[in-house]
């Protein structure tokens, strides 16, 4: 018969009753070999074919973990999951994958800010909470210029202090094109508005091949064969390795986007930034009004319509931002606001309708420039989302209160964007042609949209998903595409340089690679423990083993902005929480990286496992 299992009161009682030191210790080691067990934590991801630079990180940083005795696994799943389980259901520990930047640091305010810490979407996903962080956050909003820079400055000492989130780097990235089919403009990555707006038939272009697919009649295999045909002439090619958008194209939808230029093709906004300033879009012009620094009064092109032929008025300018503030308009006990735009959206105090095309934005305490970040959501219309501010039908895990609006699959979307949807095929393709009634068509345009007058100059835009990005070069190579949305591997890239008739464009992305914790759990409640997981992150060594040095190590989710921290004070800072071992090489120093989980409160096992309670 096996002995009875020795709990902490009883040993407390026995120690009362007068043990010795020596019996108590043994008491003692008897508790922790019961009570205890090794920690171990998953690291979710996507899997290497939907993106090997997260994939890799994710094992580098699992066989890190299992250096300083953690048991540590990878846990791959799509993109859709990944962002379901991070973004709505908060059930990680830690995940690995890649954060959306922004033009303005104040998306810092909602990816940080305590407020949202129980919301879903990128707004805190990582439930952190720190009152004084709340406040500067709060602070930069109504500062400018050199104030707000300071202030922006402390934000990020103390996000190196606490972890919340470990960035990595920004990578740069590849896209392939094939320049005897298009011009393409210098200077704007192929995969955005601006350029498919730009983009112009190249000047003595050759027929364009498309692929036809064929059924071998004996084998049932199918294989695809190039054709020359004079109908696609015209037609604006596109490889993606992202099959989302032929799912669902819902603006609002957390899991299926990441990627916002195909909604962005397909909704307005009021305005759009250029050169780093948001500047009139649908709005025909906007200025402050006098005596009143916190109201806009904005006044919208003529003649605008809906892609169903309704005319769109402020009416549905102020709908949206209703909306996105509680897509349950009032129904509901309480607000369930837009996940993916709460933060611009949070920045409006209130809209008073004027006429048909006047319109009056009342904002919150902010400075101008903060403000205008609120008029680049996407304008919705009233007469096709109103009904769906209803609670929906579909089994949400996990999740709070869920409007229809927020899960509905969207697949023939009626915005009022230079582009229209004509067809989807699932995980295939998505068909898109110009809006002749959109703005750009139909009139002179000031600077700077003088260069999308005419709108889109291809009789179609067509997205095809392909399964990799040496697929997509394989088709620019044989003329059946003319151009990569994904970026490339650098595998995909050298194939493409080596390629005469193809052409490899470089930009620095608009995404920053990153390690996420989950501060709602333990350990990841301890920032001790969460900035000794830092400290075995080589950025210096990623940088080459994931993007072959093509991409800038960072601290901050700002290192490569206007706004990153310069000086003695921030490199001391940044200095004390470096990798733990050989910079560059990615050779732990295992002593001392445990050491810091010991100084975090933690022992080790014989074994040399990290122990926690049970």
């Amino acid at each position: 018969m096996s002995s009875p299992r020795l709990h902490r009161r009883s040993l407390l009682a026995l120690a009362t009753a007068g043990l010795t030191s020596g019996c108590l210790r043994q008491f003692e080691s008897a508790v922790s070999r019961d009570e205890t067990r090794q920690l171990s934590l998953k690291i979710k991801t996507v899997p290497a074919d939907a993106d090997a630079a997260v994939t890799k990180l994710a094992r580098y940083l699992s066989t890190r973990l299992q250096q300083v005795g953690i048991g540590a696994t990878v846990v791959p799943m799509s993109r859709e999951e990944l962002l379901r389980s991070v973004l709505l259901n908060h059930d990680f520990d830690m995940y690995v994958y890649r954060y959306p930047l922004r033009q303005d640091p104040d998306f810092l305010y909602s990816l940080l800010h305590s407020r949202f810490a129980p919301d879903a979407g990128w707004q805190n996903p990582f439930g952190y909470s720190d009152l004084s962080v709340d406040s500067l956050l709060e602070r930069q909003r109504t500062e400018a210029g050199p104030v707000r820079a300071a202030t922006l400055e402390d934000i990020q000492r103390k996000l190196v202090e606490a972890q919340p989130f470990t960035p990595i780097c920004v990578p740069n990235t590849f896209r392939a094109t094939r320049p005897e089919r298009v011009e393409w403009p210098s200077g704007t990555p192929i995969h955005s508005v601006p350029a498919y707006l730009a983009a112009r038939p190249a000047e003595d272009e050759p027929a364009a091949a498309d692929t036809v697919e064929s059924t071998t009649p004996d084998a049932g295999q199918t294989r695809t064969t190039a054709t020359t045909t004079s109908p696609s002439k015209t037609k604006l090619r596109i490889t993606t390795t992202d099959a989302r958008p032929t799912e669902n194209l819902n603006p609002l939808s957390v899991p299926f986007r990441s990627d916002g230029t195909v909604i962005r093709l397909l909704y307005d906004s009021l305005g759009r930034s250029f050169g780093g300033r948001v500047r009139p879009w649908m709005a025909e012009s906007w200025r402050w009004r006098d005596g009143d620094a916190s109201t806009l009064a904005v006044r919208l092109r003529d003649d605008l319509t809906w892609h169903d032929g309704h005319d769109l008025t402020a009416e549905d300018v102020a709908f949206t931002f209703e909306f996105l503030a509680d897509t349950s308009l009032g129904s509901f006990d309480q607000p369930v606001p837009s996940p993916r735009y709460r933060g611009r959206a949070s920045l409006v105090d209130g809209v008073s309708v004027r006429s048909d095309r006047e319109l009056s934005i009342r904002f919150e305490d902010v400075d101008e420039s903060v403000a205008a970040r609120a008029l680049t959501v996407p304008l919705l219309p009233k007469h096709v989302w109103e009904p769906h501010a209803r609670p929906t039908t579909m089994p949400v895990p996990n999740a709070g209160p869920v409007t229809e609006a927020l899960v509905r699959d969207n697949l023939s979307p009626v915005g009022s964007g230079p582009l229209r949807v004509t067809g989807t095929a699932l995980r295939k393709s998505i068909s898109m042609e110009p809006f002749e009634s959109h703005f750009l068509s139909g009139e002179s345009v000031e600077e700077p949209l003088a260069r999308f007058e005419g709108g889109f100059s291809f009789d179609s835009l067509e997205f095809r998903v392909v399964p990799s990005d040496g697929a997509a070069v394989e088709l620019l190579k044989s003329g059946t595409a003319d151009a990569t949305a994904n970026p490339l591997s650098p595998d995909a890239t050298d194939v493409a340089r080596s390629t005469s008739t193809l052409d490899v464009r470089t930009h620095q992305s608009q995404w920053c690679y990153h390690v996420g914790y989950n501060l709602r759990r333990a350990p990841f409640t301890n920032p001790r423990f969460r900035r000794a997981v830092a400290r075995l992150v080589d950025r210096r060594f990623l940088t080459s083993y994931l993007f072959d040095g093509d991409a800038t190590d960072v601290v901050s989710i700002l290192g490569t902005t206007a706004f990153a921290p310069q000086g003695y004070t921030w490199e001391r800072a940044v200095g004390e929480r470096g990798f733990v071992g050989t910079r560059g090489t990615g050779t732990l120093d295992i002593d001392s990286a445990r050491a810091l989980f010991e100084d975090a409160g933690y022992t080790y096992s014989p074994e040399s496992n990290l122990l926690v309670e049970e």
